[in-house]
């Protein structure tokens, strides 16, 4: 039960890591990265490029998603223009899994590396006003990977219990993997929050590629709770785009699972580690990409809701 307590707490310096950093970021940017997407133009690789750079920047796929839901929503920029920066989103969600590899198993110097950052950030953030969001940057950062390291050593002793065993037997064939990843996304409405935890698990070494792959494709499904959610209150438009970002994940996941699953044999039984997490995390959104943002204006095709001549 104390593990249990640990890992949760881990979570929370995770989550609100997360959402500090993504804010001062956002501040720092001077609302450039909102104007990039107001600017977008109709090339769909220049809008996949915008939407990587921008959730990079900002730490959050959900809020750029939203954030171009709302912009389709209000007729600002046409769903042509917006799926191809919903597509590049996606992959740059990806950013923030491989920054928690560096949390994972990092050494001395490196942990004292980082309280010495985030003693540079509190003097900022509390002293040094215009250097506020600078300091916010770097504490969020701590927290962040203070958080994973939290969560990493929780899940050694939880790793162990007969009720994880459980899961993993479970969790060991492909389709309830895949359910598994989407509703722990959907609740955390993170899917860096659920790929973090993933990473934490697989630094036990008790995961294996049969498990964590699936877990990650669902865990792209899931992301798209929270852009429906947003989409629920909005008109025709909105709701298509919020559609085209579920399908391409939908999309994504029914071709390459069974790609893995055909291909990936010799890996199944293996452990997965919290770098390989990355990589499969980056591979299946850049393939995906690379698949669907072509197809992009198929995305957004209307058997739920009406097509606006506008739009076509």
């Amino acid at each position: 039960m104390d593990c249990l307590w640990s890992m949760l707490g881990g979570m929370v310096l995770f989550l609100f890591g997360m959402t500090l950093l993504g804010e001062h970021l956002r501040e720092l940017s001077g609302g450039r990265a909102e104007r990039a997407l107001r600017r977008v133009t109709d090339s769909r690789q220049r809008g996949a490029l915008l939407g990587f750079a921008v959730t990079a920047v900002v730490q959050s796929s959900s809020a750029v998603t939203v954030l171009a839901v709302s912009l389709a929503d209000a007729e600002i920029l046409t769903l042509r223009q917006i799926v191809p920066v919903i597509i590049g989103s996606n992959v740059g969600t990806t950013a923030t899994a491989w920054l928690l590899c560096l949390r994972t198993g990092a050494s001395a110097s490196a942990s004292a590396l980082t309280v010495a950052a985030a003693c540079v950030g509190l003097l900022l953030y509390l002293l040094v006003p215009k250097r506020r969001a600078w300091g916010g940057l770097l504490l969020g950062l701590y927290l962040l990977l203070t958080g994973m390291e939290r969560m990493a050593a929780s899940a050694a002793p939880l790793a162990e219990t007969a009720t994880f065993h459980r899961l993993m037997v479970v969790a060991i064939h492909p389709l309830p993997a895949v359910l598994v990843g989407t509703a722990v996304t959907g609740v955390l409405q993170s899917s860096s929050a659920a790929i973090g935890l993933l990473q934490a698990f697989s630094a036990t070494g008790t995961v294996p590629w049969s498990v964590g792959v699936p877990l990650v494709l669902g865990g792209n499904i899931g992301t798209c709770v929270t852009v429906l959610l947003a989409s629920i209150g909005g008109g025709p438009n909105a709701k298509r785009a919020a559609l085209a970002h579920l399908r391409f994940n939908l999309l994504g996941t029914a071709v390459l699972l069974p790609l893995w699953l055909s291909f990936g044999v010799k890996f199944r039984n293996r452990p997965i580690g919290p770098m390989e997490i990355a990589a499969v995390h980056t591979a299946f959104n850049l393939l995906s990409a690379a698949m669907l943002l072509p197809l992009s204006d198929y995305l957004t095709s209307a058997f739920l809701f009406p097509t606006r001549s506008k739009q076509t």
